[in-house]
C-alpha cells in the first residue's frame, strides 16, 4: 500500500502528542507555546486549553507534551513545565495527577498510556542519555494512586505502547535509535526486557512516540529523519512513509502519531519540522487504547 499524506494543519508551535477524543477531533501540545490545539473532523483548528498566566488563581497546565484521553472524556498530558502528569477534566478543570515519586519531582514526563485497569504508565526521561543511561519509566496504580518505579537505566525513555493483550510494553529508547520491549507481569511491574527493533537501517534518527495496529505492527516516529517507520511483529522495518517536509532547512521531527477515525485507519502524525499535523491511512484499523472513549468520531 502507497501511504498518501496529506497536510491536515498549519502554524502549530513545535507539535506533539496528538490524542483522539473518540469524536472525530485530534488534539495537539504545542511544547514551544502554552496552549493544547484542538483540530475538528472538519479541520477546524482552534486553541482547546491555554496555560493560566503567571499569578492568576487558576490551575493549569504549563508545557505538555504526550497526552491521552480517559474514557470519562478526561485529557491526561505529560506537563514537563510542571513536572507533572496534569488531568484535563471534561468541564474544564485541571489537576495534578501525580508530581513527585519518593519524595522528589519528575523529570520532565514525555508520554503516556494507560492499561486495561487504568492504571498509567508513564516515561520521565529528564536528564538520561547516552552517557547517562538514568531514564525510567513509572507506573501510577488506578485504585490507590500509588506511583511505582517499574524500570529505569535507559538512554531517553520516551514513546511506550501496548500490545493488545496488555502483556508486553513497548518503549521508544530515543538515544540508542531503538525500540525496547518489556514484559508486564501480573502485578503490573516490568521485566525481562530486550531489544525488539534496531531502527538505524532508516539513517540516524531517534524514535519518538509510536501507536500500534490491529497487526501488531508499530508505528514510529522516527525524529530527525521526518518519516514514520512501520514496524512488524518480528522487529523489522515493514515500510518506510516519508512525510513532505525539506528535510535540509526543517528542524527535527516527526515527534508522534496516533490513529482515529470511526474505522481508526487515519493516522495522524505531528511534525515540528515545518509545524505541521499530516495525515495518512492505514491498510488496517489502529489498535483501540485501552481505557479511551467511546468511538463515535
Amino acid at each position: 500500500m502507497d501511504n498518501q499524506v496529506e497536510l491536515v494543519a498549519t502554524g502549530l508551535k513545535f507539535p506533539e502528542g496528538p490524542a483522539y477524543d473518540g469524536g472525530g477531533a485530534i488534539y495537539c501540545s504545542n511544547c514551544d507555546a502554552d496552549y493544547i490545539t484542538k483540530v475538528d473532523a472538519d479541520g477546524q483548528i482552534s486553541v482547546s486549553h491555554r496555560a493560566a498566566a503567571e499569578g492568576y488563581n487558576r490551575f493549569t497546565f504549563r508545557k505538555t507534551n504526550g497526552m491521552t484521553f480517559f474514557r470519562d472524556g478526561s485529557l491526561f498530558a505529560c506537563d514537563f513545565g510542571r513536572n507533572s502528569i496534569i488531568r484535563i477534566h471534561p468541564d474544564g478543570t485541571q489537576t495534578s495527577y501525580v508530581d513527585h515519586y519518593a519524595g522528589r519531582p519528575l523529570e520532565a514526563p514525555n508520554d503516556l498510556a494507560f492499561d486495561p485497569q487504568g492504571n498509567l504508565y508513564f516515561t520521565a526521561p529528564g536528564g538520561s542519555g547516552r552517557d547517562n543511561s538514568t531514564g525510567p519509566i513509572y507506573r501510577v496504580d488506578n485504585a490507590d494512586h500509588q506511583i511505582t518505579r517499574v524500570a529505569e537505566g535507559m538512554a531517553f525513555p520516551n514513546g511506550l505502547a501496548f500490545t493488545s493483550d496488555a502483556r508486553r510494553l513497548y518503549v521508544c529508547e530515543s538515544q540508542f535509535d531503538r525500540i525496547l520491549r518489556f514484559s508486564v507481569a501480573d502485578d503490573g511491574s516490568l521485566h525481562d526486557v530486550e531489544v525488539f527493533a534496531d531502527l538505524l537501517a532508516d539513517g540516524s534518527g531517534e524514535p519518538d512516540g509510536m501507536a500500534v495496529d490491529s497487526a501488531g505492527r508499530l508505528w514510529i516516529a522516527h525524529y530527525g529523519r521526518h518519516t514514520v517507520l512501520i514496524v512488524n511483529t518480528e522487529g523489522k522495518i515493514e515500510r518506510t512513509i516519508k512525510l513532505p517536509v525539506d528535510a535540509s532547512t526543517a528542524s527535527g521531527g516527526p515527534t508522534n502519531v496516533v490513529f482515529a477515525g470511526k474505522d481508526l485507519r487515519a493516522v495522524y502524525i505531528t511534525d515540528p519540522g515545518n509545524g505541521a499535523l499530516y495525515r495518512t491511512v492505514s491498510d488496517v484499523p489502529g489498535l483501540p487504547l485501552f481505557c479511551a472513549p467511546d468511538n463515535v468520531g
